[in-house]
């Protein structure tokens, strides 16, 4: 049980970094498009809302650190990645 746990555990690791990784594709050819962060928030919108709705409704209620908690189980993403995905959905409300 341990081994196969071992195993999905380095799996996720190993999808998160190559996110993470696609991510930072994504903001370089949108650096590169002269695409402002608005116009690439509206394009990520398109593409799928990404912020559960219990998280909008946490950070609705100020309780910015729980919504991003939230983030992080649906999602799996790292602390900085949560974050900075609360905050700039906080900030474009």
């Amino acid at each position: 049980m341990f081994g196969r746990a071992a195993q999905q555990q380095k799996q996720i690791e190993t999808l998160q970094a190559h996110v993470r990784r696609l991510e930072g594709l994504v903001a370089a050819l949108a650096d590169r498009a002269g695409l402002s962060e608005a116009e690439l928030d509206e394009l990520r919108g398109r593409a799928g809302d990404p912020i559960p709705e219990q998280s909008r409704r946490l950070v609705a209620e100020g309780k910015h650190i729980e919504a991003i908690k939230v983030y992080r189980e649906h999602t799996g993403a790292g602390l900085k990645d949560a974050k900075d995905a609360i905050d700039r959905y906080r900030d474009s409300l």
